[in-house]
């Protein structure tokens, strides 16, 4: 509980200034005309006809797994490495030095 409260407030700070700042970004890209042409075009799954019967029933309850992993697993891998990457560069300079 301790660490919780060390800096809550500058690190609650950086969180929202980064959530604002990712936020304007995606309001601008949704106002971008490639936005607006993928809007006016749709998006079928499937078949041409947009049925969704070319899809074997088996995916229908996989995929939506397989995309929870990618959008939430990529980000956290991507966190993780960046985490790491400092401490890992300050071994390697520290065993240069000696």
């Amino acid at each position: 509980m301790k660490y919780l409260q060390y800096h809550w407030k500058s690190r609650t700070f950086v969180v929202l200034a980064i959530s604002i700042v990712v936020s304007i970004l995606l309001i601008s890209l949704e106002l971008t005309d490639w936005a607006a042409q993928i809007n006016q075009q749709g998006y079928s799954h499937g078949s041409e006809g947009g049925d969704g019967k070319g899809i074997p029933s088996v995916l229908r309850y996989i995929l939506p797994f397989v995309k929870e992993l990618v959008l939430i697993g990529v980000p956290l891998l991507l966190t993780l490495l960046l985490m790491k990457l400092p401490g890992s560069v300050k071994n390697l300079i520290y065993n240069l030095k000696r």
